[in-house]
């Protein structure tokens, strides 16, 4: 009796736990943005770009783990920071100015997440931001959460399918495309939210 007590205790703990970071925010879509587009961000046409959906995702987590997210953390995850100087499109990121990870610089400056560097330790529901050079030079960025992870075969580089609020797929949805995670024409900042104590 005593053996059928503490499995049935542990097997409704373990299913009254908290969803993971992605559960929660495949749930935020399907429940908060059900029916939204890609857009610049506007609740009355029902649409958010990619950092706006991230920023959302990003304050019921930390509201989840007992923490405030206040609008300098919002303002580093949207990377809305006017005294850049910089033409993004044109020039790209400035990779010695760590604002420019977005969510991954918030979570190193506020203390509550960490940067993934080893690719080999990134996981689903781990956050990303990054930037890529178009063949004809220009660039563009991009912020979602890791769905899945896998290793190409031929040369071993890491590629990822993201979930998020895609312009190539005109809402919130997993990537119909693998986001190779190294090259020299990308910029890739990955990071991890940690639990409250951690």
């Amino acid at each position: 009796m005593k053996r059928f007590l503490l499995l049935f205790l542990l097997l409704t703990g373990l299913a009254a736990a908290a969803p993971s970071d992605l559960e929660t925010a495949h749930q935020m879509s399907d429940a908060v943005f059900r029916g939204w587009t890609y857009g610049s961000y506007s609740s009355a046409k029902k649409q958010l770009d990619c950092s706006t959906f991230i920023s959302a995702v990003m304050d019921t987590l930390l509201s989840r783990r007992g923490i405030h997210y206040t609008a300098e953390m919002r303002r580093d995850v949207l990377i809305n920071h006017p005294d850049f100087g910089r033409n993004l499109i044109k020039e790209g990121p400035d990779p010695a100015d760590p604002r420019y990870a977005g969510m991954v610089h918030m979570m190193e400056k506020y203390g509550v997440g960490i940067r993934i560097r080893d690719l080999s330790q990134v996981q689903p529901g781990d956050f990303i931001q990054y930037w890529v050079r178009r063949n004809n030079g220009t660039w563009f960025g991009h912020a979602s959460l890791i769905e899945s992870l896998s290793r190409d075969a031929a040369d071993g580089r890491y590629k990822a399918r993201i979930y998020g609020s895609h312009k190539s797929m005109n809402g919130i949805a997993v990537s119909n495309f693998e986001l190779m995670l190294e090259g020299k024409d990308r910029y890739v900042y990955i990071g991890r939210l940690q639990d409250k104590g951690n």
